[in-house]
């Protein structure tokens, strides 16, 4: 018998054994989609394609207040909305020379002007491409996966650096491919997305994150039984999961050493729905967007991963445009129309959702011009009113006010770095497995690991610990660069400021990026009287601005 007769015949059960196999080839039997409610875009029908103005938005805001009985705070002041504004866009404390300049301008545009500088600048981009780093690698407990989250995040740094539409980049993230490596992962940053998943489980997290990132909307609670206070059916789950079915991962080798993670194809299988009576058994669910819509059967990886990817970035889809909308308004604003950010849906419960419609349908009209809709939002009144607290932690101020919210690790560990100085941690450098760990101080990663939250979590549930509170309070490092010694910057401001007065209220412009009350001022200035020892005080005041919840958070 030749060879090529017998690698027939051995090939033949083969064969017949994948052929014998349904999820491989979908002849199992399908289910019964009854009772399916498929997702409806109705918040937007009818309202006109066309970008809003930010007097637009804020008429919108005050017809809502109006009917909400609610009154509107008062404009920032200058101080404030510098402060909070380069929070919001960069992640870092203005410096007092500009706090002055830009207090001292008389330009009735200057806002305006300050938006568009912060806006073109690479700090915004860095900034943002954290926190979308923040968004999908904050579940992710894998280590492997961490190291190439930086690769990620400099991928996403370029994207909008050039201010690249949302859509395309949310395209290029679902049908990503190859290889990430530890050594260079931006060079295929993309594939992050995908490859954050891993293992047994990765087709089902792949889906329920694709919907709770990019459409807002949980349904992973559907993956085991009809979801209970929602319109979603396991169907509808196991339908999404689909798309994925044939996306795979794996370690990549170089002799004996890790270079990477690839994102492969496989040519075959279907993904199952499993009984919930026997999970050894299940239904194949073909791929079925929740719009109810679903490519041909039997696509191979990449088409169905580019159908997929085409339903959620469709001009058609709210949701994809409402999702994004919703984040970065709960980013700005303290507080969100749908909260928690990712838990939005046709049967949930929004304040004002006609003004997320109309924002939404002016998100699509921009093209997803992502920098169009920071521009529109941070020009309104409503941006740019001062803060304030609700009644009660579940009190919504519907936008009346700024809710003042906890700075995300970035920001903290930046106005640290603003306020203090270059920061090194106790001996010198981390260590760990992959480059990047190396460029990282042991006091930023103590910083970052303790104030580090996911950003999708509800403003009020995001609260101090004491953890946090001994290492501001006690760090050695932080307290040598407080002390009013060599070149630290408090040495500086006492050298170049003989008196008190003066002093005090460049501490104050250098930490809180504001000039102290006068009842601060004389609080300040009976303290030093009282220690005796300038330097001794003023180390004081400073370590108190630091430890203090303004320090900490944005208003």
């Amino acid at each position: 018998m030749c060879g090529t007769q017998r690698r027939i015949l051995l090939g033949l059960p083969v064969v017949a054994a994948l052929m014998a196999t349904p999820w491989l080839w979908g002849d199992a039997p399908t289910v019964e989609r009854e009772g399916v409610t498929p997702l409806s875009n109705a918040p937007w029908e009818g309202l006109p394609d066309q970008p809003l103005s930010p007097a637009e938005v804020d008429r919108l805001i005050a017809d809502g207040l109006k009917s909400s009985g609610r009154t509107a705070a008062p404009l920032t002041t200058d101080e404030q909305f510098l402060r909070r504004v380069m929070l919001d866009l960069t992640g870092e404390l203005p410096m007092p020379a500009d706090i002055k300049e830009f207090v001292a301008d008389a330009d009735p545009q200057k806002r305006a002007k300050l938006i568009e500088r912060l806006l073109a600048s690479e700090e915004y981009a860095r900034h943002w491409a954290r926190y979308w780093k923040d968004v999908i690698a904050a579940r992710v407990v894998e280590g492997r996966v961490l190291a190439v989250a930086r690769g990620f995040e400099d991928w996403m740094r370029r994207q909008l650096q050039a201010n690249r539409p949302w859509n395309e980049i949310v395209q290029e993230m679902l049908t990503a491919g190859g290889l990430m490596r530890f050594d260079d992962p931006a060079a295929n940053g993309a594939a992050f997305f995908l490859l954050a998943r891993q293992g047994p489980d990765a087709v089902n997290e792949r889906a329920a994150e694709t919907s709770r990132v990019f459409l807002g909307i949980q349904i992973q609670c559907a993956q085991c039984h009809d979801h209970p206070s929602d319109q979603w059916k396991r169907i509808q789950f196991h339908e999404l999961a689909g798309y994925f079915a044939r996306t795979r991962e794996r370690l990549v080798l170089d002799g004996m050493r890790f270079v990477g993670m690839e994102l492969m194809s496989t040519p075959f299988g279907e993904h199952r729905m499993p009984s919930p009576d026997d999970p050894n058994s299940g239904i194949v669910t073909h791929p079925r967007f929740l719009t109810g819509q679903g490519p041909r059967k039997y696509l191979p990886d990449e088409d169905r991963r580019q159908a997929l990817a085409e339903a959620v970035v469709d001009r058609k889809n709210y949701w994809f445009a409402a999702a994004y909308v919703n984040r970065v308004w709960g980013e700005l604003m303290g507080r969100a129309f749908y909260e928690p950010v990712d838990d939005m849906g046709p049967l949930k419960e929004a304040v004002f959702p006609e003004v997320l419609a109309r924002l939404a349908v002016s998100f699509r009209a921009t093209g997803y011009d992502t920098k169009a809709l920071f521009r529109t939002i941070l020009n309104t009144q409503t941006y740019q009113r001062q803060s304030r607290l609700g009644e009660s932690a579940d009190d919504h101020l519907h936008f009346a006010a700024s809710y003042p919210t906890r700075l995300r690790a970035d920001a903290i560990w930046q106005s640290l770095v603003n306020v203090l100085g270059t920061l090194s941690g106790p001996g010198g450098a981390a260590r760990g497995p992959f480059p990047f760990a190396n460029s990282r101080s042991m006091l930023e990663a103590q910083v970052k690991g303790l104030f580090e939250v996911d950003p999708s979590t509800k403003p009020d549930e995001v609260e101090g610990s004491v953890s946090q509170a001994l290492l501001m309070m006690n760090n050695p490092v932080l307290n040598q660069r407080i002390r009013a010694e060599g070149t630290n910057l408090l040495a500086r401001i006492l050298s170049a400021y003989p008196n008190d007065d003066d002093a005090i209220r460049m501490v104050y412009l250098r930490t809180l990026a504001r000039k102290p009350t006068d009842r601060e001022l004389e609080k300040c200035r009976a303290y030093v009287k009282k220690v005796g020892q300038r330097a001794e005080a003023f180390e004081d005041i400073l370590w108190a601005l630091l430890n203090s919840t303004e320090f900490q958070t944005k208003r």
